[in-house]
C-alpha cells in the first residue's frame, strides 16, 4: 500500500505514510505466504517536516484516525512500525516515571498506549498490537530496538512468522 497524509498544526508539520515493504527482501517461504494470502505488509512512517514543539494530542488523534481508516479499508493489511531514537522528544514526560527511558522505548510505550486507547474508545476487537524488543547489549553496553505489528487476529500467525524472521536475522 502506498499512501501519505500531511498534518499542519501551527508551526508544526508532519508527514505520515504507509509504504509496502519490499517482500522480495524476505525469505522465499515468507514471500510465498504473503503472496498466496494476498497480504500487504506496509511500514508506517511518521516524519516531522517542520517545527519543534511537543506533538499534541490532536495531532496524535489525527494520525491514529488516518491509519485506522486505511487499516480497516484494507482487510489484508498488516502495519509494521519501528520506533526510532533519532529525534528527541521535547519536554517529554517531565513529571512521569518514564522520563529516564530511551526515546525509542518511550515511543514504543506511547504507540501501545495510543493503540489501546483507540481500540477501547471505539469498542473494537479482533486487532492486535505485537511489540518486539530486541536487546543488543554486550557487557552492559548497547541499545534496544522496538518494533510493532498491527494486524487482525486472523493474521497473527503471519505476524509470528515475520517476528521469528526479525529475531532470526538479529541473532536473538
Amino acid at each position: 500500500m502506498e499512501a501519505s497524509y500531511s498534518i499542519i498544526e501551527k508551526e508544526n508539520e508532519y508527514r505520515v505514510s504507509l509504504t509496502s515493504i519490499n517482500s522480495e527482501a524476505l525469505p522465499e517461504h515468507i514471500m510465498t505466504i504473503l503472496t498466496d494470502r494476498n497480504i500487504d505488509v506496509s511500514e508506517l512512517m511518521i516524519e516531522r517536516v517542520n517545527g519543534k514543539s511537543t506533538t499534541g494530542q490532536a495531532v496524535l488523534h489525527d494520525i491514529t484516525g488516518w491509519v485506522a481508516e486505511l487499516f480497516f479499508a484494507n482487510p489484508n493489511l498488516i502495519i509494521y512500525y519501528s520506533c526510532d531514537d533519532m529525534t528527541p522528544i521535547p519536554r517529554r514526560n517531565s513529571n512521569s516515571g518514564n522520563r529516564d527511558i530511551p526515546v525509542n522505548e518511550y515511543r514504543s510505550k506511547l504507540f501501545t498506549h495510543i493503540f489501546d486507547t483507540y481500540m477501547a474508545s471505539h469498542q473494537m476487537t479482533g486487532v492486535t498490537n505485537t511489540p518486539i524488543q530486541l536487546d543488543n547489549y554486550e557487557n552492559g553496553i548497547g541499545y534496544s530496538l522496538y518494533f510493532h505489528f498491527i494486524a487482525r487476529e486472523a493474521h497473527n500467525n503471519i505476524v509470528e512468522i515475520l517476528k521469528e524472521n526479525i529475531l532470526e536475522i538479529s541473532g536473538k
